[in-house]
Parts: C-alpha cells; structure tokens; sequence
C-alpha cells in the first residue's frame, strides 16, 4: 500500500537493520528468525503462507519473552550502517524491540485481513 505519490505507507513496512538480524537470528527456538542470517540482502524474498504463520507465532513469542526479559538483551543502537556511530542509527533496547514487533505484529495482521502477500525487500 502506498500513497499517491508512490511512497510505501509507514504502516505497511518494517525496517530489519543489520544488527537487528544479528540480534534475531542468534535467538534460540525462534526458526524464522534465525532464518533471517540467510537472506540475500540484495534480493527480495517472498514470505509464504507456513512461514508468515510461524512468524506471527514467534514475534507473539518473543514479546512475551521480551517483557519479561527472558532472552538477551536486544542492541541499544540499530542502524549503524556497519560502524560505531551512533548519529547515524537509532536507539532500539527493550522498548525499541517491542514497539519493532508490534508493528511486524500488525503487518502481518494486516496482510492476512486484507490477503496481501509478504516480502523482504533490499534498503534501495
């Protein structure tokens, strides 16, 4: 969904960082999520069916985890396109992790009401 100039709505897309997938992709008992380690950072990746449901069930997983902070503590900074500095990302921490899957929570609720598909898209 975008507007009508194009521009993909704020609620239809969630931004995966690179440490953000580091972060993920390290948690055990999460396949999807470890998962992400895989994918191309270059080509887009359509989400199935099977897979979009397990991913609901482990972002409904890991939030509950989360609040009571049962796994390891998330990346104070995302977005540091492979540097140090911190100008250039965006907190992220407990608060961040949550609202982050919140929103790839409503996505997903989205795409499944409406019947739209779900992809990961390259950071053009």
């Amino acid at each position: 969904m975008a507007d009508e100039d194009g521009n993909p709505l704020q609620e239809t897309f969630v931004i995966l960082d690179d440490e953000l997938v580091a972060y993920l992709s390290g948690l055990k008992g999460f396949p999807v999520f470890q998962g992400m380690r895989g994918l191309n950072p270059v080509e887009e990746t359509f989400i199935d069916a099977e897979v979009r449901e397990m991913l609901e069930r482990e972002v409904t997983e890991l939030a509950a985890r989360a609040r009571r902070r049962e796994v390891p503590e998330p990346p104070a900074w995302v977005g540091l396109e492979g540097t140090d500095d911190i100008r250039l990302g965006e907190e992220l921490g407990w608060r961040g992790l949550l609202e982050w899957l919140q929103k790839v929570e409503h996505l997903l609720h989205l795409a499944r009401q409406m019947g739209m598909e779900v992809w990961v898209l390259p950071n053009d």
